[in-house]
């Protein structure tokens, strides 16, 4: 087994004699000085931030010394260098056992409900265009960041590899399946690393720069480092607030040293961990409390370059799936925002390792049938997107006991099930029967709602109506309601 572009212990490597520099406002002083010494050149690639090159590392340094007294510049750091989170296996996997793992069946019968055509910005080595399992697959407008182009040919394979298992065309009788099925989704090469893998901080900005021009719906970004960069995070915040969804592989190095990895330890990115055929944590996969969630990482058979297949190992290929769901749910529900998005895929993911969201598995594995049952169906829409419960969404069992605490004493005996309803809308006064709603004889002042069998599938919403009394008289002033999903055991 190999790390494809990694060599020993992953360091937070820089490209030698190059800074990215950040202004404020209006660029004065050395921004408009174009006889600096030991300035090789400058390249402009955002609206506020410059590529500096020098001649050597000593002019660097002065330089940065002179930058940093500029009161125009708000920020200088290297240009760090990005790696691929990949390892290669031999090429002998031939069954996709993570298929059955994520449980995609039920959503992807949902393909003729679906309302947009979701992208997936694959910020990465390129792809293999003329791969026969990717045709249709390949979102015109890609680009070459590596050299400036629009070649967007993929002589590495890792981009590729990450492209299929996002988009592979289903059904069409030829190699693999991604993971979006028979949807229409489409992956937008963005090309940052060639023949070795790594990358540069700079390239990855661009990227995802252009990716926010091109009002993509996700960001794939299998790649990193152990090294933050200020300016690489705010330009992935601008892309959260564009509405895009980011995910990231949270890194393959948990038996050298268990480094924290950037871009998937910034706050606002999904940082995906990876497990194997046993639902346990794969020996490689990076953890930490960043850990958004899990999926499969270990032996994933997908698209290569030269038009084969491939066998893979990583995080890199756990961060697709991941964007490749976030993709469906866009597909499903286009006005679903970025967090809202991330909310639904930790909330619906199955529980791994101790109870409750951890540092080896996050929220947990991606569970793609309960992400089905918990988005509205064309014949059942959920409530407006304005809804806000007076509690936090809850994703609960067929058998779910709701326990309602009161600040008072109930009546022992009575049935109170009047004022309580179960809907498939927030306000609708349509009820769900087969439920009591009784005081629990142990504690006075709790309310347990049993369902008479069990819950049905799907979304509902539980109100407590006002004029519910209490033992001294005193009614309820205003209704509450939560929202809960029902979903599979």
């Amino acid at each position: 087994m190999m790390v494809l572009g990694f060599q020993g212990v992953v360091n937070a490597d820089v490209v030698p004699n190059e800074l990215l520099v950040e202004y404020e406002g209006n660029r004065q002083s050395f921004s408009i000085d174009e006889g600096l010494p030991g300035v090789e050149s400058r390249e402009t690639i955002s609206d506020e931030v410059e590529l500096w090159s020098f001649t050597d590392s000593a002019e660097m340094l002065l330089m940065k010394e002179q930058l940093l007294e500029d009161p125009n510049v708000l920020h200088v750091e290297p240009n760090y260098e990005r790696y691929s989170h990949i390892v290669l296996n031999d090429p002998i996997f031939v069954k996709q056992w993570w298929i059955p793992q994520l449980k995609p069946q039920l959503i992807w019968s949902r393909v003729t409900e679906q309302k947009k055509n979701a992208v997936v910005a694959v910020i990465d080595s390129g792809i293999d265009i003329q791969h026969e399992d990717l045709q249709g697959r390949i979102q015109p407008g890609g680009y070459n960041f590596y050299a400036n182009n629009a070649n967007v040919q993929d002589v590495n394979g890792h981009g590729t590899a990450v492209a299929g298992v996002i988009a592979a065309r289903a059904g069409n009788h030829i190699g693999v399946a991604g993971l979006a099925g028979t949807y229409d989704t489409k992956v937008l090469p963005l090309k940052i690393s060639h023949l070795n893998g790594t990358s540069k901080v700079s390239d990855s900005i661009k990227a995802i720069d252009y990716a926010i021009m091109k009002q993509v719906d996700v960001i794939n970004m299998s790649y990193g480092s152990s090294q933050p960069s200020q300016l690489e995070e705010k330009e992935i915040q601008r892309a959260i607030e564009s509405g895009i969804t980011v995910v990231a592989s949270a890194g393959n190095d948990a038996v050298k040293g268990n480094s924290v990895m950037f871009p998937a330890s910034y706050p606002s990115v999904i940082s995906v961990g990876a497990t194997d055929s046993k639902n346990q944590r794969a020996s490689f996969s990076n953890f930490n409390s960043q850990v958004s969630l899990v999926a499969p990482g270990a032996v994933i058979s997908t698209t290569y370059i030269n038009n084969t297949y491939k066998s893979v190992s990583g995080t890199s290929f756990s961060g697709p799936m991941v964007a490749s769901a976030a993709a469906l749910v866009k597909s499903l529900q286009p006005e679903a925002k970025s967090t809202e998005i991330r909310e639904l895929l930790e909330m619906t993911a199955t529980d791994l390792g101790q109870l409750g969201k951890d540092d080896h598995f996050g929220a947990g594995l991606l569970n793609l049938e309960r992400l089905s049952y918990a988005l509205p169906t064309a014949a059942n829409p959920n409530q407006p997107k304005d809804f806000v419960g007076d509690f936090p969404d809850l994703v609960v069992k067929k058998n779910k006991v709701f326990k309602i605490k009161f600040t008072n004493k109930l009546v022992l005996g009575k049935d109170y099930s009047e004022h309580i309803y179960i809907t498939h809308l927030p306000n609708s006064t349509e009820r769900i029967e087969g439920f009591t709603a009784k005081l629990n004889p142990l504690d006075s002042q709790q309310l347990l709602v049993t369902p008479h069998n069990e819950w049905q599938l799907g979304v509902h919403y539980l109100r407590v109506d006002q004029g519910l009394q209490n033992t001294k008289g005193v009614a309820l002033k205003k209704s509450v309601v939560v929202k809960f999903t029902v979903v599979p055991d």
